[in-house]
């Protein structure tokens, strides 16, 4: 039963965090024409203002320490996971196409444009093996609680593009939603708003991270750069610390 618990944990923790993202890759690479306007782009913004609201919520430590009352400070985690893709499933569900497109390609061009774009989320993807896959879904929390076994202490992650850059993945994330070969009214809109939500919830993290970490956290943002990746890693001089970034 024990175990069976556990599975089913996971196989909800996966689905949460990856059903929103896939939905997000076809969603940004063949955008849908539609006939909205002004209205529509109105519900759009309004879309995106409510599930950042409640991401950002959940992201504050307050409000993970009222789930961690409820449930435990195991699964905040997963409890963090499933409401931010629900939420993100019913974003993209509801968003509203607008009439227009502002650019369209064909031939080697799309092509080229497609591997770019997808090399975007494969980015991420790498990202988030670098800071431990497990962690970063949640799972590495639910398996040290039927275990049995303590916390790990939050700490950098000095490896691959975080020697280069502070926010690898939310660059990459950036990056997504300006490249593709189709960019239609609609997704030019989502991309405008996306942007601005990541670089409002960048400045968060950097606030929050820096209250965790300290003067840690003070050289690597000294040396490393939060958005333009320098052109050499940092060695990461003056710091000893675990390659795993909570």
């Amino acid at each position: 039963m024990k175990r069976l618990t556990l599975f089913s944990l996971v196989f909800v923790d996966f689905i949460a965090f990856h059903v929103p993202g896939i939905w997000l890759f076809f969603f940004l690479l063949f955008p849908e024409q539609g006939s909205g306007g002004v209205a529509d782009a109105t519900w759009n913004a309004l879309l995106i203002f409510a599930w950042g609201a409640v991401h950002s919520l959940l992201a504050r430590k307050s409000a993970r320490a009222r789930i961690a009352k409820m449930v435990g400070d195991d699964f905040v985690k997963l409890v963090y996971t499933i409401v931010a893709g629900i939420t993100q499933c019913l974003m993209l569900y509801y968003w509203r196409p607008l009439e227009g497109t502002l650019w369209g390609t064909d031939g080697a061009l799309y092509w080229m444009l497609t591997a770019l774009f997808v090399c975007t989320f494969g980015l991420v993807f790498y990202c988030s093996l670098l800071l431990d896959y497990m962690e970063v879904l949640g799972i590495r929390s639910i398996l040290r609680r039927f275990r049995g076994e303590p916390a790990r202490p939050a700490s950098l992650c000095l490896r691959g593009p975080y020697l280069h850059c502070r926010h690898p993945v939310y660059l990459a994330t950036v990056a997504s939603f300006w490249i593709g070969p189709v960019m239609t009214v609609g997704r030019f809109e989502f991309a405008l708003l996306g942007t601005m939500y990541v670089f409002i919830g960048a400045w968060f993290e950097e606030r929050d991270t820096r209250r965790l970490l300290g003067e840690v956290y003070d050289k690597y943002r000294a040396h490393v750069p939060m958005w333009i990746p320098r052109l050499t890693p940092w060695k990461g001089e003056g710091i000893t610390a675990p390659q795993q970034r909570v």
